[in-house]
Parts: structure tokens; C-alpha cells; sequence
């Protein structure tokens, strides 16, 4: 099994940047890949499942992370590949 994770920070002065990594055997390393990366930038990050409204189209899963003030810094999800979307090299 491989996992996928996908991070946007959300930077007002340089717009959002986006991380995708495909290197995770497990969600659990993919999540805990994902908390260490928003510690870098708020080391009291608060990470908590995306409320998605009634047909809003988002992937399943999307965290969003909060800093220690309340606002929003940037937001990830942890996807299984499924075999046919992984590349030739396994």
C-alpha cells in the first residue's frame, strides 16, 4: 500500500504552496508527516477534520490546520493510491 499526501499552506504573502508525497506505507505516518510539517510553522498546531457542506466536492479526509490564534494555516489530506494510479516502478 502506498499513501499519498497532499498539503497546501495557505500564505498571504506569496499565495499557497502546495507538497505532495507519495512515500508513506501507512495513513498513520502520512498524518504524522502532515503534523510535523504545520509544527514548522506554528509549533501549538490544531489539526481537525474539514466540516464539508452538503454538495461541496472535496477529498475525503481533508484536515485543516489551525494555529495557536485561531486562524487557519494551511490544510492536507491522506489518500490510499489505488494500484492503478501508482507509477511502474511499484
Amino acid at each position: 500500500m502506498k499513501v499519498l499526501l497532499i498539503v497546501v499552506m495557505f500564505n498571504f504573502e506569496t499565495g499557497s504552496e502546495l507538497e505532495t508525497r507519495m512515500d508513506f506505507a501507512d495513513v498513520a505516518n502520512c498524518h504524522a508527516a502532515a503534523l510535523e510539517t504545520f509544527q514548522g510553522i506554528d509549533a501549538s498546531v490544531d489539526i481537525r477534520a474539514m466540516e464539508i457542506s452538503e454538495g461541496q466536492e472535496m477529498l475525503e479526509g481533508t484536515m485543516i490546520a489551525y494555529g495557536a490564534e485561531g486562524n487557519e494555516i494551511g490544510m492536507y489530506a491522506c489518500n490510499v493510491l489505488r494500484s492503478g494510479a501508482q507509477s511502474a516502478d511499484g
